[in-house]
């Protein structure tokens, strides 16, 4: 059986959202370790990538590299929350959405998250949503600069797609056959040096008609849907 790494988002976040065997990745044919959480920014997902392939307790449990990663990239329309974790100190296990999603659930690489201080990401469309329950003056002013860099053009940030070029180049370098795919099928053309290996997921490379997203499922694809998907992975990968 092949080994599979999946690094998402919420697309890939159903074994964690009660999607149990209906979800996409629960249906495939091979050996699964998913690196997800939502929403993720181009660098806190190359961060997972990168606790991945360096973690040194994967020694233990990953004996062999996997045979096939897919690789589901996210937009610039995330921005950094206000923390004290200092940038360069940053990892998945000090990521505060990476410990909150796997509560109840087992780390995929056996590590056990930091103590002390998290740091995290948020969607821009969910800025207002998060001020909502946080209204200290930091975080206001906070808010009032994000919106305010918004109007002025200054996001989101373009420049945040290096983390997925870099991320690319990692598994590339690496060996690993893989593909990779945007939820919006879009700005993937900025990374030209792995068109070869992009998938259209929109139509599951011409395969099927565009589909729609619903934002209320566990994973935003319907039964079908995913159904679909694991049908397209799993000959991808066997």
């Amino acid at each position: 059986m092949n080994k599979v790494w999946i690094f998402g988002g919420s697309f890939c976040c159903g074994y964690q959202t009660g999607g149990g065997d209906r979800d996409w990745i629960a249906q495939l044919d091979a050996d699964v370790t998913v690196w997800a959480c939502a929403p993720q920014s181009p660098r806190s997902q190359f961060l997972m990538l990168q606790h991945a392939f360096c973690c040194s307790k994967l020694e233990t449990k990953f004996q062999t590299p996997p045979d096939h990663i897919i690789y589901d990239y996210p937009h610039a329309n995330r921005v950094d929350l206000p923390t004290e974790v200092p940038a360069l100190k940053q990892n998945m296990l000090n990521c505060h959405l990476y410990a909150k999603t796997r509560t109840g659930h087992e780390f995929e690489c056996g590590c056990e998250p930091d103590t002390g201080p998290k740091w995290g990401v948020r969607s821009l469309t969910l800025l207002d949503e998060w001020h909502k329950w946080d209204k200290t003056p930091a975080k206001e002013q906070f808010t009032r600069q994000v919106k305010q860099d918004v109007i002025k053009g200054r996001l989101p940030d373009l420049s945040t797609h290096r983390y997925t070029q870099e991320a690319l180049d990692v598994i590339k370098q690496s060996g690993i056959s893989y593909s990779w795919y945007s939820a919006n099928n879009s700005e993937h053309l900025a990374f030209s040096d792995h068109l070869g290996s992009y998938v259209d997921i929109h139509t599951l490379n011409n395969s099927v008609p565009t589909q729609t997203y619903n934002s209320k499922t566990f994973n935003h694809l319907s039964i079908q849907q995913n159904i679909m998907w694991a049908k397209f992975f799993n000959d991808i990968i066997n």
